[in-house]
C-alpha cells in the first residue's frame, strides 16, 4: 500500500502547511525587523541585471511584423526601468 504525502508534492495548493511554533515565528520576526533589508544600491544593481538580461532576451528573439502584446508589455517595462534607472544615477 503506498500512502500519498501531499505536503511533498510540488506546487501543490492542498498540502497543509507546516506548523511553526511561536518561538520560530518571533524569532523570524526579529530577524526580520533586525535590518536584514537589501540596500538600495543592491537593488539598483538587481534592477541593471534584470533589464539588460530582459534586453539581450528581446534582441535575440526573432522579429516579426507585428509583435504580440506580451512582447510589447515587455519592451516598455524594460522602456521605463531604463528611464527609472538613468534618473536614479544623475541624482
Amino acid at each position: 500500500m503506498i500512502f500519498r504525502r501531499p505536503e511533498l508534492e510540488k506546487d501543490n495548493p492542498i498540502a497543509p502547511q507546516p506548523y511553526i511554533g511561536p518561538r520560530r515565528r518571533l524569532a523570524m520576526a526579529r530577524a526580520a525587523a533586525s535590518g536584514e533589508l537589501s540596500e538600495v544600491g543592491d537593488m539598483r544593481d538587481t534592477l541593471q541585471i534584470l533589464t539588460k538580461a530582459a534586453s539581450r532576451f528581446v534582441n535575440s528573439l526573432p522579429k516579426a511584423r507585428k509583435a504580440d502584446a506580451g512582447l510589447k508589455a515587455l519592451r516598455d517595462a524594460i522602456a521605463q526601468a531604463e528611464q527609472v534607472l538613468s534618473v536614479k544615477t544623475t541624482l
